[in-house]
């Protein structure tokens, strides 16, 4: 077995950019096609709940985060991963593996398991318990094939954060004039209580996510006011700053049983070697009233309902979505934790002039999922409303973070976390 004895990440991500087709990326990214259904969550009494967390703990808890992803195929590979310490900017920090980590810096994954014999498409199923860190702060988890972390595969962002400031948000409907039916807007106070905060107007950090994603978030604001005999910093932007587009509850669709049919499913192809899902004909939402829909805020859970094992005895199955709508000149795509929250050309949807509809698949693996179609705007813009509607009633989770980099320091830590979810479905 290869080791590293490395006096800082910095010269890690050098080495491993050097070697590698696809350098680095400090996002979640998969580097390779047969890698499939990637999971990372913490640990919970209550696994399907556990599943629809993001990767965000507290470093008091010491809550264990779980990777879990597919390998398409009947090759058993081994792989094995570390973690990197990140700035606010998800820039690589100057810290050392000892900085971080109380053990060494290189963590072995579970004994692989192959897939059920009931799945038509091969797989193996990998597992990893990450281990606990040493400080609060932004993190990235790199994963690579055994004994060569040249050879990347998956990495995921994840959050440790300690609760030395106390953050008291407050999100309501816009207080723009044309926005206030459709934004929802993000304001809070920050109390770092006694932490040395030198500058709180400009060593104060925050960022704000909607829905658990990285791909929207608020970031740059500063406090509107600071009382300093409280240490207190206030912020309540007025210029729409703070506002995210409440957009629409996600589309879903149930492939839980390949034997039945499940919610917005309209038809099951299944032959010997595959099973092809056609889910029913969805059309654009963009004009109607909202209504009220319980989602999981584009997630998905990994299940399936004719055997107890989801993580192995689940199939994969090609999925065909249709859009009923008229085109566009920007491009169209499936959008959600499903494609990781990116767009590419496995998830670009086609237009048939004939038929008047956008259609695309994927390969799925059973399990219950959400979804949107979006609209890609100039400057990789995302325009979620396009065919969704846009509504400031929408149940959305917003989580504020908020990083400071305390002196004589060398990276940005968390000092404060919250996670609020607005419009709560009682």
């Amino acid at each position: 077995m290869v080791k590293y004895t490395l006096a800082g990440c910095a010269w890690l991500i050098a080495m491993l950019s050097f070697a590698t087709e696809t350098p680095l990326k400090t996002t979640d990214f998969v580097y390779e096609p047969q890698i499939r259904t990637v999971l990372f969550y913490p640990t919970g009494s209550d696994p399907v709940a556990a599943v629809l967390q993001p990767p965000v703990v507290s470093l008091q808890q010491a809550t264990p985060l779980i990777l879990e992803f597919d390998e398409l195929g009947d090759k058993i590979n081994y792989y094995r991963a570390k973690v990197i310490f990140c700035n606010v900017d998800w820039s690589i920090s100057n810290l050392s593996d000892m900085d971080i980590t109380p053990r060494f810096n290189e963590f072995t994954f579970e004994q692989p398991q192959l897939s059920g014999n009931n799945a038509r498409v091969l797989y193996t199923h990998q597992r990893l318990e990450v281990p606990q860190v040493k400080l609060p702060g932004n993190y990235l988890l790199v994963v690579y094939h055994e004994n060569n972390p040249k050879d990347l595969v998956v990495t995921r962002r994840f959050v440790v954060y300690n609760t030395q400031a106390v953050i008291t948000p407050r999100i309501t409907f816009s207080t723009g004039i044309t926005e206030r039916t459709t934004n929802q807007q993000v304001e809070f106070t920050i109390d770092y209580g006694t932490l040395n905060v030198g500058n709180p107007w400009t060593d104060l950090k925050v960022v704000i996510r909607q829905n658990y994603q990285w791909y929207t978030t608020i970031t740059n604001l500063k406090p509107t006011s600071v009382r300093e005999d409280q240490h207190i910093a206030e912020y309540r932007q007025f210029n729409l700053e703070n506002n995210f587009p409440g957009v629409n509850e996600f589309r879903f669709f149930d492939i839980r049983s390949i034997r039945t049919l499940g919610q917005n499913v309209a038809k099951i192809n299944s032959s010997q070697d595959t099973t092809q899902v056609y889910l029913a004909v969805g059309e654009s939402r963009s004009r109607e009233g909202y209504s009220q829909v319980v989602d999981q805020n584009g997630r998905f859970v990994i299940d399936q309902y004719e055997f107890s094992n989801g993580s192995t005895e689940a199939d994969y199955v090609r999925v065909f979505f249709t859009l009923k709508a008229d085109p566009v000149k920007e491009p169209v795509y499936i959008w959600g934790a499903l494609t990781d929250w990116q767009t590419s050309n496995t998830n670009r949807m086609t237009y048939s002039a004939e038929d008047q509809v956008y259609r695309g698949s994927l390969l799925l693996k059973q399990g219950y999922y959400n979804f949107r179609y979006v609209v890609a705007k100039p400057g990789n813009k995302l325009d979620e409303a396009w065919f969704e509607g846009n509504h400031f009633e929408t149940e959305n989770v917003y989580e504020i973070i908020v990083y400071n980099r305390p002196p004589g320091a060398r990276a940005d830590m968390i000092i404060g976390y919250i996670m609020v979810d607005h419009n709560k479905r009682r």
